[in-house]
């Protein structure tokens, strides 16, 4: 007979923590951005008897992180990882922004381990709202594996397809709206646009977006 008021004092202290948490809390969908046609990305368990404000700015303090892939439902793009913050909230959703991007670590060191010279530079603009952004960039020159230099000519020419690069990125991503920025940086257009013009100049591989930081 003690066990069994034992087992039943468990049951009923389970029940009723249920109970509060059901009567002080419930379960958000955070979704994506619009250009991601708002899919789901996970779910975040909310304090509902605090008023909206406390409520905004609670969620507004989450640092979310996902894979482009999940987003596409595409695998190619699992080392794309975009960076979400939550800004607002109704009764069922929570919506949220972008806030930055960057490559894998695994991805980056797989570049590294090629035969190849990895070159890095950074760039400022300013978006359509106003917000001001630092796009980094990354792409590889194919070096000479003796003397660890590059195969393709002087360093001036490294320093030519930066300055190309940079009034290329400038023209396509000044004072554009936010969610056409991260289209166009989570793509390969770029990439392919700057390997095109550079032919003329130095043979480069895998230009590529590597981090979006906002300011």
């Amino acid at each position: 007979m003690v066990l069994g008021k034992k087992k039943y004092s468990k049951q009923t202290k389970k029940i009723s923590y249920l109970e509060k948490f059901k009567s002080s809390k419930e379960w958000k969908i955070v979704i994506a951005p619009k250009i991601f046609e708002y899919k789901i990305i996970e779910y975040i368990i909310n304090h509902k008897n605090r008023n909206i404000l406390d409520q905004i700015k609670e969620i507004s303090e989450r640092k979310l992180e996902v894979s482009l892939s999940e987003l596409i439902n595409d695998y190619s793009s699992y080392y794309k990882i975009i960076k979400l913050q939550p800004y607002t909230i109704n009764k069922m959703f929570i919506k949220t922004i972008f806030n930055g991007f960057r490559l894998s670590y695994d991805f980056i060191f797989s570049m590294i381990l090629k035969p190849t010279k990895l070159v890095e530079f950074s760039l400022k603009i300013s978006t359509l709202q106003k917000r001001n952004i630092e796009i980094f960039v990354l792409y590889t020159v194919t070096k000479n594996l003796h003397s660890n230099s590059i195969t393709y000519g002087k360093r001036s020419r490294i320093r030519e397809i930066n300055r190309e690069s940079l009034l290329c990125i400038k023209k396509m991503l000044e004072n554009k709206p936010i969610d056409f920025i991260y289209k166009v940086c989570c793509s390969d257009v770029i990439g392919n646009t700057i390997k095109r013009r550079a032919k003329s100049i130095i043979p480069i591989k895998n230009f590529i977006i590597s981090r979006i930081k906002h300011k």
